[in-house]
C-alpha cells in the first residue's frame, strides 16, 4: 500500500515553498538561485517534483521550462501544519501547546499581551458583527483534529 503524503514539510521542501510563495511563481533555475549554498539543480528539481506530487506545487509549461507556483498560500499551509502539530504532539490540545510555549519561555510576556489584543480584536469583530445582524452560527470544533467540522450533507 503506497505510504499517504505528509501534511507537513521537510526542511528542504519548507525552504522551496518559502521561495516559490516570496516570487509568486517561479521555474526550477530560478528557484535553485534564491536558495542558499550551492545546491545541485537535479537536487532541487527532485524536490519540487516530491512537492508537486504531494499536491503542494503545480506548473504550467512555458516553451520548454516549467513555471511553478504553490497550491495554497502560506497562511493556509501554515495552520495545516500546526493543526497537524496540535493533534500528534499536543493530543489535540491548542492550550497544551500554549502551556509547553509558556513554560519553556518560548511564549513572552510581549508574546501574550500581542495574543490577548488579537483575542480581543477577534472578539470585538464577531460583538459587532452580531449586533449588525451578520450572526454566525458557531463552529464545531472536532475534538480529535481541533478543525472544524463540516455540517453534515456538506452544505453550511
Amino acid at each position: 500500500m503506497p505510504r499517504t503524503p505528509s501534511k507537513t514539510y521537510t526542511d528542504k521542501e519548507l525552504e522551496i515553498m518559502r521561495v516559490v510563495w516570496e516570487l509568486g511563481e517561479a521555474t526550477a533555475r530560478q528557484i535553485q538561485e534564491q536558495l542558499s549554498g550551492d545546491r545541485h539543480y537535479n537536487s532541487v528539481l527532485t524536490i519540487i517534483r516530491v512537492l508537486e506530487r504531494k499536491g503542494h506545487l503545480v506548473h504550467r509549461v512555458e516553451g520548454k521550462a516549467h513555471v511553478y507556483r504553490a497550491k495554497a498560500q502560506p497562511e493556509k499551509s501554515r495552520s495545516r501544519m500546526i493543526g497537524h502539530l496540535i493533534k500528534q504532539v499536543f493530543g489535540g490540545s491548542a492550550a497544551a501547546m500554549v502551556l509547553h510555549l509558556v513554560e519553556t519561555g518560548d511564549l513572552t510576556e510581549d508574546d501574550l499581551r500581542e495574543v490577548r489584543q488579537q483575542m480581543a480584536a477577534r472578539q470585538e469583530k464577531e460583538r459587532v458583527s452580531t449586533a449588525t445582524g451578520r450572526e454566525r452560527k458557531p463552529k464545531e470544533i472536532s475534538t480529535t483534529t481541533g478543525r472544524e467540522r463540516k455540517p453534515k450533507g456538506g452544505k453550511q
